[in-house]
C-alpha cells in the first residue's frame, strides 16, 4: 500500500510540475486572451449603440477597460456607425440530380460597415472608414432550412471580423489632445 501512495504523490508532483511549466512557457511566449485591446482613450460614445454591431462594440469595450458613455460631450473619442449592410449575389449557376438547370448552386455574402471618428474638442470627424468582408457558400434547394442558418451564422462571423478590424483600428488611434489646454486653465 506504501508503495501504490509514494507512485501517486509522485505522480502529482510531476503533473503539477508540468502544469506550472506549460504556464511558464505560454505566458513567456506572449500569448494572451483574444478580445482585449490597448485603447489610448478612457471613454467612448458610440452612435447607433442599439443595433447588434452596436452591442457588440460596447462589449468589446467594456473588455478592454473602456467606458461607454451616453453623451458626445463626456467621451474622448465618439464613433459614429454610418452605414451596415449585408448583401447577396448568385456566384454560380448549375444543375444537380433532380433539379432544374439554372439552380443556384453558390451564393456570394457581403457584409459592410462604415465609421468615423472625431476625438473630443474637435468640430470635424476623420475620414470614413469602411470594411467589407466576403464570404462564399455553397446552396442545395434540398436543404434550404440548414442553408438559412449557416447564411445567418456567415453575417455573424462578418460581424464579428468587423469588429475586430474596428477595435484594431481604435487601438492604433491616438486622441488629439486640443482639449487639454481647456482642462488646465484656472478661471480668473
Amino acid at each position: 500500500m506504501q508503495l501504490a501512495d509514494i507512485n501517486n504523490s509522485i505522480s502529482q508532483r510531476t503533473l503539477r510540475g508540468l502544469l506550472i511549466a506549460l504556464l511558464l512557457m505560454v505566458s513567456a511566449c506572449g500569448f494572451h486572451l483574444k478580445g482585449y485591446a490597448n485603447l489610448s482613450f478612457k471613454t467612448i460614445y458610440i452612435s447607433n449603440g442599439q443595433s447588434e454591431l452596436g452591442r457588440e462594440l460596447t462589449r468589446s469595450m467594456k473588455n478592454s477597460g473602456v467606458k461607454v458613455v451616453n453623451n458626445p460631450d463626456l467621451a474622448d473619442v465618439s464613433l459614429e456607425i454610418m452605414n451596415e449592410s449585408k448583401s447577396k449575389r448568385i456566384l454560380s449557376l448549375g444543375s444537380s440530380v433532380g433539379t432544374s438547370s439554372g439552380a443556384v448552386r453558390e451564393f456570394e455574402l457581403f457584409y459592410t460597415v462604415s465609421y468615423r471618428l472625431k476625438d473630443k474638442g474637435q468640430s470635424t470627424w476623420a475620414r470614413s472608414q469602411s470594411i467589407e468582408n466576403r464570404r462564399d457558400f455553397s446552396y442545395a434547394d434540398a436543404e434550404a432550412l440548414g442553408k438559412a442558418y449557416e447564411e445567418v451564422i456567415l453575417y455573424d462571423n462578418m460581424r464579428s471580423d468587423a469588429i475586430r478590424q474596428i477595435m484594431r483600428a481604435l487601438s492604433a488611434h491616438q486622441p488629439s489632445v486640443s482639449n487639454q489646454s481647456e482642462e488646465t486653465e484656472t478661471p480668473q
